[in-house]
């Protein structure tokens, strides 16, 4: 696909990395910044290994913790920063965090669920209940996880970094001839997920997908880590709905997370009922019945034997997490208000 024929483009969503250069530059930006969000799966390996061998310049890479990544895809940060060190490569590689839920998404769902935070930043499928009392399918909310948890941070840890090289407080105004350039690696099939290319947030902040400029695909990225004997677990949070059965997704599927974290299955079991629970009680904004599975069904229920075998195994170590997050969620949240 030619993105230049597309709708996003068309229509202005977004523009071509040198278009937004060049725009840069007449305006007399002379210290331009170019930064990887790195997100530790596939599209993003893709584009940092065209980083290492040459192919593109970044100043920055950058890894946001979502505080929900699957200990795999935590494995394979540690082996992109080896490769890095290995390869003799010196760009700065950071790693950071929402700015005020250091916790990330698990923090969100238990401050959710446990206070009267009202915010709700990831996209569950819904149900309904019509005149008859009958559930029936409804629509997904939208996906606010990757802005809040992933891409805002990472432009919140550059901002801080250039504010510290030109020797300025984090209250005073960022130079006026420097602007941030950020890739984001959405593929050509992912298209409808870009919204922007001019940060809402940061006016000196610039989105630019370097894959869809390129064409290239998911399966592309897959295929180029695979022949080359790289990792390649996609990204994603161990609860993202996005996760499907294993014949509907690319490298995406719930049987992966129970195969391979058994404990993190366990935990989106927890999410997925207690989101209901709280929900149903009617202090919630929102009016709707949730689920992360996208049968709309209870996680639990559709993988019942996986569930019941996982509870038996871990059960201790899921009450452990429990345990932690609740103290956790008291003392930040109820003790500290209460004060």
């Amino acid at each position: 696909m030619d993105y230049r024929h597309h709708k996003k483009y068309l229509t202005g969503k977004f523009k071509s990395k040198q278009e937004i250069i060049d725009k840069l530059k007449a305006e007399g930006k002379d210290d331009i910044y170019h930064v990887l969000s790195f997100g530790g799966g596939t599209q993003s390996a893709h584009l940092l290994e065209d980083h290492l061998q040459g192919k593109i310049h970044y100043d920055y890479i950058v890894f946001s913790d979502t505080g929900a990544e699957p200990e795999f895809i935590h494995r394979q940060v540690k082996w992109w920063k080896k490769r890095q060190e290995e390869i003799g490569n010196n760009t700065p590689f950071i790693v950071t965090h929402h700015m005020s839920m250091h916790g990330g998404l698990e923090e969100m769902l238990w401050r959710y669920i446990n206070t009267d935070y009202q915010r709700f930043q990831l996209p569950l499928y819904f149900s309904k209940i019509d005149d008859q009392g009958n559930e029936i399918k409804a629509g997904i909310t939208p996906r606010q996880c990757t802005i809040d948890f992933k891409i805002i941070p990472v432009k919140q840890a550059i901002r801080k970094k250039i504010m510290e090289k030109y020797g300025l407080e984090r209250h005073q105004r960022f130079p006026s001839n420097v602007a941030i350039v950020q890739d984001i690696g959405f593929s050509v099939d992912e298209i409808n997920r870009i919204s922007m290319w001019e940060s809402p947030q940061y006016k000196y902040v610039y989105m630019t997908y370097p894959l869809v400029e390129q064409g290239m695909t998911t399966k592309d990225s897959i295929k180029f880590l695979a022949a080359n004997g790289f990792p390649g677990k996609r990204s994603r949070c161990y609860f993202c709905p996005f996760n499907c059965s294993s014949n509907k997704a690319i490298g995406m599927d719930w049987e992966e997370i129970i195969r391979d974290e058994p404990l993190s299955f366990l935990k989106a079991c927890y999410f997925d009922r207690r989101l209901r629970e709280v929900i149903r009680s009617g202090e919630k904004r929102l009016n709707s019945i949730p689920y992360f599975h996208y049968s709309r069904q209870p996680l639990k229920k559709v993988f019942k034997k996986e569930y019941e075998l996982a509870t038996e195994l871990y059960g201790n170590e899921l009450n452990e997490w429990l345990k932690e997050w609740s103290n956790y969620v008291n003392h930040k949240y109820i003790v500290n208000k209460e004060r």
